[in-house]
């Protein structure tokens, strides 16, 4: 399920999608790892002017700060560095940083000696070529999973005689198998199978086993019942689990049996954009913002702001998905681990999937390549990792002037930054949406395949899941395919500023009012005064939202500027309470927590989820600090429950939801779209 992904060709600025191989590889040799250093990402071909002091890492910095790393005293030879990144500066500075001005540039470098099963973090000048500061995390801190050990798991298990032996007891030649490499989950090993002791923290990755074979698509095959656990430090299988026997289906990818005529080519032809960049600034309809590709959150957006008459409003400082969960309803010793922290444990801008014109994006779309460090000390640039659009979406809005029989009536526009990333059997989409209107809509799609289970009848299939295909098998019978089950939990930090720093929320509750004609209903608003009464649940009875205010600003009515959060599609989480990976993902237990702004709170599930302990991330962030006329953050969550059905396979269509929307409220004088 969670494998890196590689482009055969990085010469070119623009990627055609036949120009991206179907074939995948852990694989990044020297010669593709030359290719991508000849290849610019957005900032480093932006002017000197435009330059900003969040602008990501480029090639020199990042060979410049783990050059200074790996010469550091304290840091053992043969260290990977699985993290590289920009240590984003103090938000006071950024928010006071005039154009053209010199600013300071930090970097973050984790490395991680494998054999000692030990991680450091390093903060680096750049500008002065120093180390600022080097800590030995505590021991078993686990990085998220890394290019190499992708490389160098494969071997390991292809080379078992267990799991060969395994595979031949099913029919399956071992050298027809996809080996899909997970991070270890929620089910640590004491022992290994010679009976020796396991060092407690040992990191560990779980491989499952898929018939490739030369045919389509590995997922739709699975070899149920084998799950290979490899001690990661000592580089040796640590065990082979081989319970159930299930016929492996021989699916050739074919197509339905519908046919249809072919479309027409769909052009969408635009003369020019109406936005303007300035590096990765974007100014569009009023609206302001920055963009970036963060190894572990994806796209971010910061410095969001709306302009009128040269005058800049801020409306939020960062924008980024913190964390996405994904446990499965099966249960079953092979299963139970199988719960994602896919941000966290992997990493959205790590396996940034290169976006293709006129199919994941329309052919009037702008493409950004973007950089990201590769874990020996260089970089890999991933083409067209964002694309950035207009599109029409309809009646904007209409009126009809009974005076005259005159029609008023304006076209709406909106415009999309988005980027998707192959996390495995699933393709993520994250959409930020900007409406004329002044809303912000923030959209997350999902398409792949699901993850498939061999059973041996629909009634056991359909226990936890749905049976999706009976196909014949390797030895000549029927093979029962079924998809379980499982749950997505996608989790966004949201940094706002409505008109400044000093802000507040309420919580607006709809109900009835006692009346003679009994048709009233109103809204009440509740001033939420800190973290611990912060965490809310939704209530589609009540029609609850939330309302951001400044704490300064007022309107022309003389009321607090500000913004309204509307949830979008949540869901409820399955698994027991007490279930690990549910105390682990804690942010599942509210739609939306609010929390007094820290720098160094960014990820809902902590810093180091892989592995990870329970308590970490928001459980500690929130406690009972005040939230009146203060900077807030706000941490999102929008779900979807996964109870898959026979036409997601072999493949699933795009699941698009809605995380979340930001309208304004009192935020502007009038309508602004009446211009």
């Amino acid at each position: 399920m969670r494998h890196c992904i590689l482009f055969a060709s990085l010469t070119t600025f623009t990627v055609n999608a036949a120009s991206v191989p179907t074939s995948m590889s852990p694989r990044i040799n020297d010669i593709q790892r030359a290719a991508a250093l000849q290849l610019p990402s957005a900032t480093e071909s932006a002017s000197e002017a435009c330059q900003h002091p969040l602008d990501p890492l480029g090639r020199l910095e990042i060979e410049h700060a783990v050059a200074l790393v790996k010469a550091h005293p304290g840091l053992p030879a043969g260290v990977f560095f699985p993290n590289v990144v920009l240590n984003e500066p103090p938000k006071a500075e950024v928010l006071s940083y005039q154009a053209g001005k010199a600013f300071t540039r930090q970097a973050v470098v984790e490395a991680y000696d494998r054999p000692n099963n030990q991680l450091y973090r390093a903060i680096v000048d750049l500008g002065a070529r120093k180390i600022l500061s080097f800590v030995p995390l505590p021991k078993a801190t686990q990085p998220p999973a890394f290019f190499d050990e992708y490389t160098t798991v494969l071997p390991i298990v292809s080379q078992d005689a267990s799991w060969r032996a395994a595979m031949q007891k099913r029919g399956v030649n071992p050298d027809d198998v996809y080996l899909d490499v997970w991070a270890g989950g929620d089910l640590p090993i004491s022992v290994d199978r010679d009976g020796n002791t396991v060092p407690p923290g040992t990191r560990i990755m779980r491989v499952l086993s898929f018939l490739g074979g030369g045919k389509p698509n590995p997922y739709d095959r699975p070899i149920e019942g084998v799950v290979v656990a490899v001690d990661m430090n000592r580089l040796k299988v640590l065990q082979v689990t081989d319970t159930v026997v299930m016929p492996v289906s021989q699916y050739q990818g074919q197509g339905t049996d519908s046919q249809h005529e072919p479309l027409a080519p769909l052009k969408v032809v635009q003369d020019q954009p109406g936005y303007k960049l300035c590096g990765q600034e974007v100014s569009w309809q009023g609206w302001r913002f920055r963009f970036a590709l963060h190894p572990r959150e994806g796209l971010v957006i910061y410095t969001l702001s709306h302009e009128n008459k040269g005058v800049l409003r801020p409306v939020a400082y960062r924008l980024g998905l913190s964390e996405i969960f994904v446990p499965y309803g099966v249960p079953d010793s092979n299963w139970v681990w199988r719960t994602a922290f896919d941000a966290g444990e992997y990493g959205m801008g790590r396996y940034a999937n290169p976006l293709a014109p006129n199919v994941d994006v329309p052919g009037n779309a702008a493409f950004f390549n973007a950089r990201i460090a590769d874990d020996v000390g260089g970089s890999l640039v991933f083409p067209n990792a964002v694309a950035l659009y207009e599109r029409n979406a309809g009646l904007l809005w209409k009126r009809v002037d009974p005076s005259s029989s005159g029609q008023d009536r304006r076209e709406a526009r909106e415009l999309v930054i988005t980027s998707n990333a192959w996390i495995g059997n699933y393709i993520y989409g994250v959409n930020y949406i900007f409406h004329m209107t002044g809303a912000l809509e923030v959209r997350v799609d999902a398409t792949g395949t699901t993850l498939n289970q061999g059973v041996n009848s629909i009634g056991e299939g359909s226990k936890h899941g749905h049976v999706v295909d009976v196909a014949r098998s390797l030895d000549g019978g029927t093979a029962l395919v079924a998809a379980p089950n499982h749950q997505h939990f996608f989790n966004f930090r949201v940094d706002l500023d409505v008109d400044g720093r000093s802000n507040r929320i309420s919580e607006s509750n709809v109900g009835p009012r006692d009346s003679s004609l009994g048709n009233a209903f109103a809204a009440e608003e509740t001033l939420l005064k800190d973290e611990a009464e912060a965490k809310r649940p939704a209530n589609i009875d009540k029609a609850r939202s939330w309302k951001i205010f400044s704490a300064d600003a007022k309107n022309a009515l003389g009321m607090p500027t500000g913004y309204t959060l509307a949830l979008g599609d949540t869901a409820v989480p399955y698994a027991a309470s007490t279930f690990p990976a549910r105390q682990r993902a804690a942010f599942v237990e509210y739609p939306l927590w609010v929390t007094q702004y820290q720098a160094n709170e960014l990820y809902a599930t902590g810093d180091y989820p892989n592995q990870g302990g329970v308590g970490e991330g928001l459980p500690k962030y929130s406690g009972t600090e005040n939230l009146v006329d203060q900077d807030l953050v706000l941490w999102v969550t929008s779900g979807l429950t996964h109870i898959p059905d026979v036409e997601q396979y072999p493949v699933m269509n795009t699941e698009s939801l809605l995380a979340f929307k930001l309208v304004p409220y009192g935020f502007f004088r009038r309508n602004p779209a009446l211009d």
